[in-house]
């Protein structure tokens, strides 16, 4: 009973970073007001009302278009286009907005809690698994109030990909083998970066008790299932539009830099936006940073609590930085539970509580600016 009390205080410890962060966006667009970025994403709106239109900011956008309008897909133009969104997150929007009367918006920001809620619980018990219970509570912790944790908060697919991804590992490390295929099949269909899932699965698949290597039929074709979800996505796309890889083709519109491929431009843009600004070079210094943090943990993550663990880091950092260079590295870190696995066990514990604040200090930071429509990723 008194173990059911203490998860049940930290679930709402935890629940309670996120309605903050929601509450700093209410009270920063209720003070200050907003003032679009120039981007062509910044140009939408549901409502005059500033905290009715709260949740619309961003790739929010992109969301919003397919739960209300589906897909759309011209190679023959270089914009942002929505297919390279994959749409288990924005089927749930539409089917949530359903049942909330026509409000896709809201039931994203729902579905973002209630994921929410769902990963830090299952992430609780893995971190038992793997770390002992006197590190479970930091692992939480360290996540919830990570500054790249904002998001977790906004109507994107952060919380729902932490969930799956959570529930694939540790149902495949019970061996719990129908689950660990719902949540890896739906995993592929809620990112692009979802069929990775595949390989850390694999190599848990084939692992027995103690790590020995084991012939598990069952599990192998379970860990496949990531694989299949992007499949789903891609005939879909083929029998729509005649190309099943639109979702990768579409990447090209937000640049590759390293093959001297700028992106799309934004069609509201001036000569003054695009000078440098001291901002945008915070926020990629933020990137970086998180980007090296990450790969920092990757050997001492795989020595310390496994191979699938170290791989999960490896495989979702370092192809977006081989398409996009570091754009959007810290959103990407911050689903990453392994690497808050390494800072519970290498932060000693007198220092958990000041790092916690420090980083929830930034995630503050963040959060004004995203609701602000300032640039932090």
């Amino acid at each position: 009973m008194d173990a059911l009390s203490t998860g049940q205080r930290r679930l709402i410890a935890m629940m309670g970073t996120r309605l903050a962060i929601l509450l700093l966006g209410a009270i920063a667009v209720t003070i200050v007001g907003t003032i679009p970025a120039p981007t062509a994403e910044a140009l939408w709106r549901v409502s005059s009302n500033e905290l009715v239109n709260l949740q619309a900011r961003w790739d929010t956008d992109f969301y919003h278009q397919i739960a209300t309008a589906g897909y759309r897909w011209d190679p023959s133009v270089f914009l942002h286009q929505n297919v390279v969104f994959f749409p288990l997150y924005p089927l749930l929007m539409r089917w949530g907005g359903a049942l909330l009367g026509g409000h896709p918006l809201l039931a994203g920001t729902v579905i973002s809690l209630v994921a929410f809620a769902g990963a830090i619980s299952l992430l609780y018990r893995l971190a038992v698994l793997e770390l002992g219970e006197e590190k479970a509570w930091p692992v939480l912790l360290l996540l919830s109030t990570y500054p790249y944790a904002l998001f977790y908060s906004v109507v994107y697919t952060e919380s729902l990909f932490l969930f799956l991804t959570v529930g694939a590992f540790y149902a495949m490390r019970r061996r719990y083998l129908p689950l660990a295929a719902l949540a890896g099949l739906a995993a592929g269909l809620t990112r692009p970066n979802g069929f990775w899932l595949a390989l850390p699965l694999l190599w848990m698949a084939t692992r027995g008790a103690g790590g020995s290597r084991g012939r598990d039929v069952p599990a192998i074709l379970v860990a496949l299932a990531p694989l299949a979800g992007v499949a789903i996505f891609s005939a879909y796309l083929y029998l729509r539009f005649g190309d099943a890889l639109a979702w990768m083709h579409g990447q090209a519109a937000w640049g590759m830099p390293l093959l001297g491929r700028g992106p799309a431009p934004d069609p509201v843009r001036t000569a003054e936006d695009l000078r440098l600004k001291v901002s945008e070079v915070m926020v990629y210094t933020g990137d970086i940073a998180a980007f090296f943090l990450a790969a920092a943990s990757i050997v001492p993550v795989t020595r310390r609590i496994g191979v699938a663990y170290g791989m999960w880091i490896a495989v979702n950092i370092f192809p977006p930085v081989a398409a996009h260079l570091f754009i959007s590295l810290g959103r990407f870190t911050s689903v990453l539970f392994p690497l808050f696995f390494w800072l519970a066990l290498v932060v000693p514990r007198q220092r958990v509580a000041p790092l916690a604040g420090a980083f929830a200090a930034c995630q503050a930071i963040l959060a004004v600016c995203f609701f602000l429509w300032r640039p932090v990723v």
